[in-house]
């Protein structure tokens, strides 16, 4: 019999899921309508507890209320929502329940009270439910894993259905249907990924860009540090002591840059420096020749002294008070005459070299304490300057002896036209010994005191010595330039404009060497008699700007001069080289074989090896021009001849070139990483060189060769390590060859590394499609796919969508966005993609009964039973054939089983559902929760008996069960119906 609407109202309903059995529902129902009625309270409850118990397989939540009172009827409300709806007015008053732990609960989330209703709030739709009275003030509701219960859908019947036996009549099994499984037509065309629209963006927003014109908040400068140190003081000796350049000698800007508007067009080089051409003094008339300054006489008995070596630019002369003697003074008496002479003959011994004889003559003449004051004065500078003569070789070692003797002759007569030179002096002893400080000290006091003597040009050409022999060239050009610039009538212009030629060669800046030799050429022509060595820095300048002919003549007539000269090695070389160049290649062997005669171990003599090794000049190697020679060198072996030139010849300008064709030559004998750590020497010593970029390229081969052996062998880890460790090839991995890159891709894939895989293939990943493209694409796929990083799939498929894919690549591609959306919750953009998939006939079995399995899923939901039912048995027979996911398997049987149970076809889902028995754990909730559905099926079916054996089976399996209790259930209420039948029933 069918339970009347005011019976439905008051019972408790239990889940109207297809797990939940039936007769159970029905039983209950009867026996607490009983207690029920007797229950019914006049008032409401005051106060609710909820407290929750959690087992291995059920989640249980007690409600207990004050007073006895109305009970509720039980039914689900939404996918993860119950409700417990009271009768109206049973819980006016009450207070909503307190709060509750229901972290340790598997499948209840929460509990509200909205008016007569208690809402329960599950962590899961795949659920299901049953409820009783628990005592007089109490309920129970245990909530179960029931995975049919995922496939619940608003607006079904909460009407009791009939359980009562006998049962109705079965509904008639539907015909046969014409539903076949769709095909996808397939399209061969290359074209675009056929994508449903894409969700936005799913990665995070990028930050805010500053708005234009809104100043940035000022950054105080990690240095700025208050009242804090700029440096660290240094105790080290004077060979190590910092530089200072004195604050005495402004680098006053050339008249050439002072006068240059703002806004002109001078052209910065190197660094950001405003390279300005010297502005070169003009040359006289009449050339200048010889230029010596006179030896210093003592002054005449008539006249004041006056320095005889300040032609060029003397000083204003001495005041009155400050004149040795007047003209009107007695004549001095013979001793007088006596010291005069031998200050002179003292002098002449100096001039002559002997240095210990007038330095002996000069002690003895100033120990006269009766000496005339300007023959005194005399005397004392001169001992100095013998001082000064006699131990230029160990300045240091006689340091003190030195400075005595100038401070001496200083104090004398401080006022003396004699004391800048003295302070020169002084300066110029300290900076060849190191003190810096010092030097520094006395460079001022004549730069500021003494600031338009001669001899202040020589300090700027003092420093300018002095950064040149430690290779601050930049700096030495800048003293040098001082002297040619703001003192052009200098009598040290000359040895200015010289420092500043041999500086510019070091630089390399030839044309503008050319033009200071030029100059130095017509003011002083014949200056090649007193320093030949202008002759081989000619010669330099011309071979370095291409005019071979007067580098020849120039290194002939310098070899001819001065044939022992310490550089004569490398002139013979250069000779060679001419000749070469000029095309006399019997002459240029001749001087070759010259220079490995008279200095085989010499940098000339090595130089001329390297030339007849390579049979030539090669100063601008390239792989291709060396390569043919390397293979039949001529003379010895190349290698041996770079080695020598760089360990004995470091600062030769050759050095850097045996460096780099030394890399070349490891690179041609295969021995990639000795090429590649020669290449980084050469990087890392000579990084403005214009031979760098040489260089870098052959570093660059080399790793790319030695990358193609260890691709080959699949040594992926050496690849790997190999390109961590050589830091030239990280910061120029934009040279690299697509190959290389995708290797190293590749090779970081295979060592696990997929951040660094994903980080080479990217770029390649572009706006068109191309072969490189293709297969980045392919294995950032692969990573994404094997990280379940769906996010990025999404990304990336909207980012090549455009690209022509073959027909598989669109597949593959397509199924992947379908999984990706699938898992990031977007179903309905991937139903199209599941449906276009199932049709496919080319899609792999392994994949296609995804689609079908999620196309049979979407069908359940709509209710669509005859297509749930044909998809979903498809892709259980294509995840059976493939191994795929067991899971998937058993929701796809599930499916079946529901859609045949809701066609009526029970039979069909009894089979189904046995088969369902054989995919599960016998014990786990599966397994008992598929035994309820066939004895449901069963008892749909009118098989009283089978039903009556599968609940006693469970019942006696596991009385202790949740589901064995509702199997007991089942089984008591329907002896109670019998009975109730028996006594109802007419006699």
């Amino acid at each position: 019999m069918r339970q009347s609407g005011g019976e439905r109202e008051m019972s408790m309903v239990l889940a109207r899921e297809p797990g939940v059995s039936l007769s159970l529902r029905a039983a209950l129902g009867r026996l607490l309508l009983a207690a029920f009625m007797a229950a019914l309270s006049a008032g409401p409850a005051a106060a609710l507890s909820v407290s929750t118990v959690t087992k291995a397989d059920t989640d249980s939540l007690l409600l207990q209320f004050s007073k006895r009172g109305g009970y509720p009827a039980i039914s689900r409300t939404g996918p993860v929502e119950i409700s417990l709806a009271f009768p109206a007015g049973a819980l006016t008053g009450e207070a909503p329940p307190g709060p509750a732990d229901f972290n340790s609960s598997r499948l209840l989330e929460g509990v509200r009270l909205e008016g007569d209703t208690v809402i329960v709030r599950l962590k899961s739709d795949a659920f299901g439910f049953v409820g009783w009275p628990e005592g007089d003030q109490g309920l129970k509701l245990q909530v179960y894993r029931d995975p049919a219960g995922a496939n619940w859908s608003p607006g079904a019947s909460t009407a009791a259905t009939n359980t009562t036996w006998p049962p109705a009549e079965p509904a008639a099994v539907k015909p046969a249907s014409a539903l076949t499984l769709p095909v996808t037509p397939p399209n061969p065309k290359p074209g675009p990924l056929d994508l449903p629209p894409l969700p936005p963006s799913l990665t995070p927003p990028a930050a805010e860009p500053a708005k234009a014109g809104q100043p940035e908040a000022a950054k105080e400068a990690f240095y700025a540090v208050p009242s804090s140190m700029r440096a660290t003081a240094l105790r080290v000796s004077p060979d190590k002591a910092p530089v200072l350049r004195p604050d005495g000698m402004a680098r006053t800007p050339s008249p050439a840059l002072a006068e240059q508007p703002v806004g002109s067009k001078g052209k910065a080089q190197g660094g950001g420096e405003l390279r300005q051409a010297v502005k070169l003094p003009p040359i006289p008339p009449a050339l200048a020749g010889d230029e010596t300054r006179a030896p210093v006489t003592p002054p005449a008995k008539d006249q004041k002294p006056a320095p005889a070596a300040k032609a060029e630019a003397a000083p204003s002369p001495p005041t009155a008070e400050h004149a040795p003697a007047s003209a009107e003074a007695t004549p001095p008496a013979q001793e007088e005459d006596h010291d005069a002479n031998t200050l002179v003959a003292a002098q002449a011994e100096r001039l002559a070299g002997n240095f210990f004889g007038a330095n002996n003559m000069l002690r003895s003449l100033v120990l006269n304490p009766k000496l005339k004051p300007d023959v005194r004065e005399e005397a004392m500078h001169t001992l100095a300057g013998v001082q000064m003569d006699l131990y230029k070789d160990d300045l240091a070692g006689h340091y003190d002896a030195i400075q005595k003797a100038l401070n001496e002759a200083i104090n004398v007569n401080p006022n003396s036209y004699r004391v800048p030179e003295a302070l020169l002096q002084l300066g110029m002893l300290n900076l060849r010994v190191g003190n810096i400080p010092e030097a520094k000290g006395y460079f001022n006091v004549l730069t500021r005191k003494y600031p338009t003597d001669a001899n202040v040009p020589m300090v700027n050409f003092a420093w300018g010595e002095y950064y040149f022999d430690r290779g601050e060239y930049k700096k030495a050009e800048e003293e040098y330039k001082n002297v040619v610039e703001k003192f052009p009538e200098s009598k040290f212009v000359r040895e200015g404009a010289m420092g500043m030629a041999k500086t510019l060669v070091r630089l390399g800046r030839y044309k503008e060497a050319a033009q200071i030799a030029d100059y130095i050429d017509k003011r002083w022509p014949r200056y090649y008699v007193e320093f030949p060595q202008i002759l081989r820095i000619t010669g330099d300048i011309a071979y370095k700007n291409g005019d071979f002919k007067k580098a020849r003549d120039c290194y002939m007539l310098f070899y001819n001069m001065e044939p022992e000269a310490k550089d004569a090695d490398l002139v013979l070389a250069k000779l060679g080289d001419i000749y070469a160049r000029l095309g006399n290649k019997p002459a240029a062997v001749d001087f070759y074989n010259l220079a490995i005669k008279d200095y085989p171990d010499s940098e000339g003599g090595l130089v001329a090896k390297m030339r007849l090794a390579e049979q030539g000049v090669h100063d601008q190697p390239t792989i291709t021009e060396m390569f043919p020679l390397f293979d039949k060198p001529q003379y010895g072996s190349p290698e041996e001849i770079y080695r020598s030139i760089i360990r004995d010849h470091p600062q030769s300008p050759l050095a850097p070139l045996a460096q780099l064709k030394l890399a070349m030559w490891l690179l041609h004998q295969q021995n990639y990483p000795g090429s590649l750590k020669e290449s980084a020497a050469y990087l890392e010593r000579y990084p403005q060189s214009e031979l760098a970029p040489k260089a870098e390229e052959t570093a660059i081969t080399a790793f790319e060769r030695m990358a193609a052996d260890m691709l080959a062998h699949k040594d992926y880890d050496r690849l790997v390590e190999a390109y961590k460790n050589h830091r030239l090839i990280n910061s120029n991995r934009g040279l690299l060859s697509d190959n290389t890159r995708l290797g190293l891709a590749l090779a970081y894939l295979r060592t696990g590394d997929t951040v660094n895989a994903i980080k080479e293939a990217s770029p390649y990943i572009g706006p068109k499609e191309t072969d490189n493209g293709n297969w980045a694409l392919t294995m950032a796929m692969s990573v994404y796919q094997n990280d379940r990083n769906w996010r990025e799939i999404v990304e990336l498929a909207r980012k090549v969508q455009s690209w022509r894919f073959s027909p598989s690549q669109r597949r593959g591609l397509e199924y992947l966005v379908a999984e990706a959306l699938e898992n990031l919750g977007e179903a309905p953009r991937a139903l199209p993609l599941w449906t276009k998939l199932a049709g496919d006939r080319d899609l792999e079995a392994e994949k296609r009964c995804y689609a079908l399995y999620f196309v049979a899923k979407e069908a359940m939901a709509k209710k669509e039973w005859e297509k749930a039912q044909l998809y979903a048995a498809e892709a259980d027979f294509m995840f059976k054939e493939t191994g795929r996911d067991p899971d998937k398997r058993k929701a796809a049987v599930n499916i079946q089983i529901e859609a045949a149970r809701a066609l009526g076809d029970f039979s069909k889902a009894l089979k189904l559902a046995e088969a369902y028995s054989k995919l599960c754990k016998e014990g786990d909730d599966d397994y008992a929760g598929n035994r309820m559905r066939i004895a449901a099926i069963q008892r749909a079916m009118g098989d009283v008996d089978g039903w009556r054996a599968t609940l006693t089976a469970m019942r006696d399996a596991a009385p202790e069960s949740l589901y064995g209790r509702m199997a007991a259930s089942d089984l008591a209420a329907s002896g109670l119906q019998n009975r109730l039948d028996a006594l109802t029933k007419p006699q």
